[in-house]
């Protein structure tokens, strides 16, 4: 699995790709820690911590890759901040409609929407 990290203002874009299984869910479970923690010490005061993850090259994901989605929406809910899903392939959507977790996350096609989305919340 890779991940590629970018910004577009406060908003922290992921770029994943490959699979989200195993000891690669708890590799993007840190990545997802470790943007939480820069955004609480380096971050203004009040300021929400706000994360896409576009899953569009993401091949497989297990339990454990939606373990780390639903620990790190919590993380993220619980400091009044967003982490929303951009361009779920029909793999993974399966899977997430499967274990019934489309109710708790939002979910867009294209990465304007999804930015727009975490603006108006």
């Amino acid at each position: 699995m890779q991940v590629n990290l970018r910004h577009k203002g406060s908003i922290t874009i992921l770029d994943i790709e490959g699979k989200v299984i195993g000891a690669d869910a708890l590799a993007l479970k840190d990545i997802i820690n470790e943007q939480i923690q820069m955004v609480e010490s380096q971050g203004e005061l009040g300021e929400k911590i706000n994360i896409i993850l576009n899953m569009e090259r993401v091949q497989m994901m297990d339990s454990s890759g939606l373990g780390v989605l639903v620990a790190s929406h919590t993380t993220i809910q619980r400091n009044e901040g967003n982490i929303v899903l951009l361009n779920l392939g029909g793999n993974v959507r399966s899977l997430i409609v499967m274990a019934k977790l489309m109710t708790i996350f939002d979910c867009y096609d294209t990465e304007a929407e999804a930015i727009a989305g975490i603006v108006r919340t």
